[in-house]
């Protein structure tokens, strides 16, 4: 068995929104050794059809699986639709975004209403309506797919940008909601854009109930080491907001 990243967790996204996960993770977890994939040839996988997205999660958590990685986290909420899935096909510990950050948004909330901005193929899949309602909380989604290629494409500071996050948020203010879920790990990016629209109500960001494998942790400060199946100039260049980043180019 190739065993070269077997004291690594890996953590995985489309593209490079799960940074922000990652930058959680690091500073809660300094010692942890991290791989992260960002699976940018197949970026964004919320506008593609469930069959797709499955299929082309199965193969990057194989590909990691192979590698004897020692734990995978889906930093990604459309990958964590099928989380289930992977658990089920793979002997290793996966965790996904999405209960856990239901659960916070659900002690957050004090009128039981959340608004949840994720991605088309997670408005589909209605997750997060569904978790939200086990703790007595209305959800009312909102489709933001759009606002991906502009994290992936650095061009978050643009006129297009601002038009694209107003044509979709305009009337979030109507849906009375006092929390609002970033649904998508790429919307932190673009939260000050997002705060324009949300009033009083309290942001809530993809959080994972991550417990690294002991395997994975160094004596003192752990490694990151960086995956992209696209272009490593390209996601060198989106993730600047996240600066120790530097990507290798793999094909899966």
């Amino acid at each position: 068995m190739n065993t070269l990243f077997s004291r690594f967790a890996a953590v995985v996204d489309s593209g490079v929104g799960g940074l922000t996960v990652l930058a959680d993770l690091r500073e809660k977890y300094p010692r942890c050794n991290f791989l992260y994939l960002a699976d940018s040839a197949y970026c964004p996988y919320g506008t593609r059809s469930e069959a797709d997205i499955r299929n082309r999660v199965h193969s990057v958590v194989g590909w990691l699986a192979r590698r004897n990685v020692a734990a995978v986290v889906l930093a990604c909420n459309t990958a964590s639709l099928f989380a289930d899935s992977l658990r089920d096909r793979f002997d290793l510990p996966i965790y996904d975004v999405v209960a856990p950050t239901c659960r916070l948004a659900a002690a957050t909330t004090v009128n039981k209403r959340v608004a949840v901005l994720a991605t088309e193929a997670t408005v589909r899949g209605n997750v997060y309506p569904k978790l939200l309602a086990e703790y007595g909380v209305d959800a009312v989604q909102t489709a933001c797919s759009g606002f991906v290629p502009f994290v992936e494409g650095a061009a978050v500071d643009t006129d297009a940008c601002d038009s694209a996050v107003d044509n979709a948020l305009k009337d979030l203010p109507h849906a009375c909601a006092d929390t609002v879920i970033l649904g998508c790990t790429h919307f932190p990016v673009l939260r000050d854009k997002i705060v324009r629209y949300t009033g009083s109500a309290r942001i809530v960001q993809c959080v994972v109930d991550f417990v690294p494998p002991s395997v994975c942790l160094s004596r003192r400060h752990g490694k990151c080491i960086f995956f992209t199946t696209g272009d490593a100039s390209a996601a060198n260049k989106a993730s600047e907001f996240f600066s120790k980043a530097r990507f290798v180019h793999t094909d899966i």
